[in-house]
């Protein structure tokens, strides 16, 4: 709903939004990202590009990327995430939103239950949508289970919780989500720091979310990257995006978010933008 809304306020301000539009690459001139060349081999200017596609992906779609920045992006890993929904013929399932599975026997992480979120989410309809969530490599054999094979295994796991009890399983529903988490795996803060750096120096672009960034952003600090971005074009400002949610020690990120946009917070004499 966050993101249905906000479509609805980009358009209301005379913005455009365009679906299903892959990008080949940004078009860069004299030092500056001045438009988009689109698949279909169309170009579209534009004054200022953000991006949130996974930032190893961002870096194959530039001109002239240095070989150490293009290597060292593709150090740079992901791993996807797989959702399995099940329609239990059950309200009452259970009080949470979603747990978190930590049995070593399951191969599940978490379980979210939509029934106990908004009413509007299921209106008159019976039933609890459980979606189960697994994690996996592309060259994990589950990544590459079929629908079928991974709808049985979420019944069998979500059976064994004892979360639904004898409620029957109506239907289940498989989607696949590749490059959801960055991994934070030895030495990506070294592959990560000459890709930051080679971003940072082309103006009129700005990399920002959970992809876009390679930071294990949580929704909050994804919108609160896309808010200070704005702010940087709209207002020339000068937020390091980069520090948001970081875990480097030398800057932590602090603003509140007013009517009139974000202010920074006087912390110890020092204003923290």
């Amino acid at each position: 709903m966050i993101y249905e809304r906000m479509a609805e306020r980009v358009r209301e301000a005379g913005g455009t939004i365009h679906l299903e539009t892959p990008v080949r690459r940004v078009v860069t001139r004299e030092g500056r990202a001045c438009a988009l060349e689109l698949e279909d081999g169309t170009e579209r200017c534009f004054d200022y590009i953000i991006s949130s596609m996974p930032i190893s992906l961002l870096v194959t779609r530039l001109p002239e990327v240095p070989d150490a920045v293009r290597e060292a992006a593709q150090c740079l890993r992901f791993r996807n995430t797989i959702l399995v929904y099940l329609h239990v013929a059950e309200d009452g399932l259970f009080p949470d939103q979603w747990l978190y599975i930590h049995s070593a026997d399951l191969r599940m992480g978490r379980v979210t239950n939509f029934r106990n979120w908004v009413p509007s989410l299921y209106g008159d309809a019976a039933g609890s949508i459980l979606a189960l969530e697994y994690w996996a490599n592309d060259d994990d054999p589950m990544w590459k289970e079929d629908s079928e094979s991974l709808i049985r295994m979420g019944e069998r796991e979500l059976r064994s919780t004892g979360l639904i009890q004898d409620a029957p399983i109506l239907d289940g529903y498989v989607h696949k989500i590749r490059r959801c988490y960055p991994v934070y795996n030895r030495g990506y803060r070294e592959a990560l720091a000459p890709v930051r750096d080679y971003l940072r120096s082309i103006d009129g672009l700005c990399a920002i979310g959970r992809y876009g960034a390679f930071k294990y952003n949580n929704q909050d600090h994804s919108i609160l990257m896309g808010s200070m971005a704005a702010e940087n074009i709209v207002k020339s400002t000068e937020h390091d995006l980069w520090a948001i949610n970081t875990d480097y020690d030398d800057y932590q990120e602090s603003a509140l978010i007013t009517e009139s946009g974000l202010a920074p917070v006087e912390t110890g004499g020092a204003a923290v933008a």
